[in-house]
């Protein structure tokens, strides 16, 4: 599985057949894309993985910096404390992305050979999202193998890939 992190300010997702957009405030924005020799692994110990992963991400600080420290003790440029998501009461938005396994060969030819399967990803997709909502509130998704525009503010920019 891999996965594509943005910290984000807001993302939206407009599922184009069915006309639904979902939308989040401050937190990630988490593409998915499914391997082809996933179906074959411990999927569940994956998703477990990725799943405490994604709660001990240190993505956010806080907004405000932190107070001088008096003359003499030393610099606070690294006082700042890292936030998790849970911390910022964050949100997710989670969208299927089977392109992050595409691969260039040959000059302006992309093959997706290495993603897996429609009717094998699907029932893994919907697991991770299952498992995210066990965890959170506030988890959007897009419609897994549909059409849709995404939209984003990217806070940073911070991008993060996992996988595994």
């Amino acid at each position: 599985m891999k996965f594509l992190i943005q910290r984000v300010s807001q993302a939206s997702v407009h599922i184009l057949d069915t006309d639904e957009t979902n939308s989040i405030g401050q937190g990630l924005l988490i593409y998915v894309g499914i391997h082809r020799d996933d179906v074959d692994t411990d999927r569940k110990g994956s998703v477990d993985k990725f799943v405490r992963r994604v709660d001990k991400l240190e993505l956010f600080s806080q907004s405000s910096p932190p107070a001088p420290l008096p003359k003499g003790e030393g610099s606070n440029s690294k006082s700042r404390k890292s936030m998790w998501l849970r911390d910022i009461d964050g949100e997710l938005l989670v969208i299927s992305n089977f392109t992050l396994y595409g691969r260039n060969k040959k000059a302006g030819s992309v093959d997706f050979v290495h993603s897996a399967k429609y009717d094998v990803a699907e029932p893994i997709y919907d697991y991770l999202i299952d498992e995210l909502r066990n965890k959170w509130l506030a988890v959007q998704t897009g419609k897994f193998g549909g059409q849709m525009e995404v939209s984003s503010t990217l806070m940073g920019p911070v991008n993060v890939v996992l996988e595994w």
